[in-house]
């Protein structure tokens, strides 16, 4: 936890002076029970009434202070948790943000969120916890230990003695339970992530009939959360029980010693009763540690987990934040030389290729179909345009420029993505239009709606523009969805536009009618089209083939359907040759 300090140093102001009145609250209540001994043993024996009366009245200053003082204690110390929690959270989702795809998908989306919420909620309780119990729980057990040595040093010789194996009860206890809290935690991130899996998987689930299969799986993870939650529970039952008896000891010792003095006359009864309010003190101070400790357990365990997120490095990364001028008029618009990519590395060695040796050049204008078998690299090589994720070895050059040095807000500024899985949010079609151009007209989304051919359906829906979507779209249908996704990236007017086959779930008149007004829109300077249809790939300009990672063809769909071999399968695959010819 020491190594996120430094989101707690902007609120060290309120976390000092909520420590400060916490000090003073605990001075007020040490002094009560010597105060009560006094108005028992001066006032009630010799029934002084005024001498009671003015006490009585000094002790009820004192409460209101030591009142007064914790309230202002509670006020500075939500302040800084509730300031720490949120800057925390703020840089973890920064970061989380900032890791690439394969980083997230090695994590795991489950986990980062519980990391973001669960565990940031841990360190946040564990941050008040510490201003307001961590300096009261220490300054009560020492200062009710001196006040006792104050009253009399024979009987204060029994709490320095029971005080230390009060907390070795304490200690012993809260060792066992610290592993097993780390295991409660992992264990919940093992819940989450089968939970995650089967609500957005429950219809494959349902439809292969693996509902009982994965229900075993959830019970099974389920009861061993359980049974690890009945073994802290059934360790915390202990602390009561044993943490009493080690008071109650005390009390009967106290008790026992001080009764003959009582009768001779050595000790005064309110002595006897100012010591057993600081023994009960006392054992509150511990139990306040205890719990403390568990906090802190729980907390360690999180910010271990925060930690790993926030020390992760990136990998895209910026070389500059400056704006580079770009001539968005050259005749190349996007330039390969020698680009492989590699998948992540297993145990020190290379992973399989992806992608091997790219060499093409793509020129303003032009439309380029993309096509290949699955696991050709398709998907890959378009991730690669907005750094998405970082090619192995080569170069990759946008409007003569090396993406590698263009800051990446400037980069993904002139590039528009449809990607394979559709995502919308939660809003209105409106909001999920304007997604990358906020200051979009309401013209601009219905020219954006008719290029997708999504004008129709969205007249007819309830609220047209200002319709509500709810999360991930789940209120239309496949092809709507597509094609909100497609207008949504029409409004944004980027000059590079990626469909990563973004046209499945239309069908294909509808397809065609995209096609040519999506040749209307001036603003364009190329659009790549990843997709398994020859259909929609043979109207490119140029077509490129890409066979296990590498380049099989790219040329047009004429010269590659006369010469090259792989092409010609493709397309028998799925048209037969003299009707693709007459296309």
């Amino acid at each position: 936890m020491w190594e996120l300090r430094r989101f707690l140093v902007p609120y060290r102001r309120q976390a000092i002076l909520g420590a400060s009145f916490k000090f003073v609250e605990v001075i007020c209540e040490l002094l009560l029970p010597s105060l009560m001994a006094v108005i028992v043993d001066s006032g009630v024996r010799n029934r002084d009434a005024r001498f009671v009366t003015i006490h009585g009245i000094i002790m009820i200053g004192i409460a209101t202070l030591g009142f007064s003082s914790a309230l202002v204690c509670q006020y500075f110390a939500a302040r800084a948790a509730q300031g720490y929690g949120t800057d925390l959270r703020t840089g973890l989702f920064e970061r989380i943000t900032q890791l690439s795809y394969h980083q997230q998908d090695e994590i795991g989306a489950a986990t980062l969120t519980t990391r973001l919420t669960n565990d940031v909620n841990q360190m946040q309780t564990w941050i008040a916890m510490l201003i307001r119990q961590v300096s009261r729980a220490p300054f009560m057990i020492i200062g009710s230990l001196l006040m006792a040595f104050i009253l009399d040093w024979h009987l204060a010789l029994i709490l320095l003695i029971a005080t230390p194996i009060l907390g070795v009860v304490v200690y012993l206890l809260t060792t066992r339970m610290s592993p097993l809290y780390r295991r409660y935690q992992a264990q919940l991130d093992h819940l989450s992530t089968v939970v995650s899996e089967n609500l957005s998987g429950v219809r494959v689930i349902r439809a292969f009939a693996k509902t009982d299969v994965e229900t075993t799986k959830f019970n099974q993870a389920n009861d061993q959360q359980t049974s690890t939650g009945l073994k802290i529970g059934a360790l915390s039952a202990l602390y009561n029980p044993l943490t009493a008896t080690v008071v109650n000891l005390m009390v009967i010792f106290i008790l026992w010693l001080s009764g003959g003095r009582v009768n001779t006359g050595t000790l005064d009864q309110g002595t006897v009763l100012a010591f057993i309010n600081y023994v009960n003190m006392i054992l509150a101070a511990v139990l306040m540690l205890s719990n403390l400790v568990i906090l802190l357990t729980k907390a360690m365990a999180s910010a271990s987990r925060v930690r790993d997120v926030l020390a992760t490095i990136p990998e895209i990364t910026e070389t500059t934040t400056e704006q580079v001028n770009l001539n968005l008029d050259r005749p190349e618009t996007l330039v390969f030389k020698h680009v492989n990519f590699y998948a992540a590395e297993s145990e020190g060695q290379r992973g399989q290729a992806i992608l091997k040796e790219l060499n093409l050049t793509i020129h303003a204008g032009e439309t380029i179909g993309i096509i290949g078998g699955t696991g050709s690299g398709k998907t890959t090589l378009l991730n690669l345009i907005p750094r998405f994720i970082e090619p192995s070895s080569g170069t990759i050059k946008l409007f003569g420029q090396d993406i590698a040095q263009l800051p990446l807000a400037q980069l993904r500024a002139m590039i528009s993505i449809v990607p394979q899985q559709t995502e919308l949010f939660s809003g209105t079609i409106a909001s999920n239009l304007r997604f990358g151009r906020q200051d979009a007209t309401e013209s601009s989304l219905w020219e954006a709606l008719a290029t997708a051919q999504a004008t129709e359906f969205v007249q007819q829906t309830d609220g047209q523009l200002a319709a509500r979507v709810e999360r991930g779209g789940r209120n239309y249908s496949g092809g709507q969805r597509q094609r909100l996704a497609i207008a949504r990236a029409l409004v944004k007017q980027a000059p590079i536009l990626l469909l990563d086959d973004a046209t499945s779930a239309l069908d294909y008149l509808t397809e065609a009618h995209f096609r040519q007004a999506l040749r209307q829109q001036t603003w364009l300077k190329n659009t790549l089209i990843i997709s398994q249809r020859i259909g929609t790939v043979m109207h490119a300009d140029r077509v490129l083939v890409l066979r296990n990672g590498q380049i099989a063809g790219f040329d047009t769909h004429e010269a590659l359907l006369r010469d090259n071999p792989f092409y010609q399968q493709l397309v028998a695959s799925q048209l037969d040759q003299d009707q693709a010819g007459d296309h």
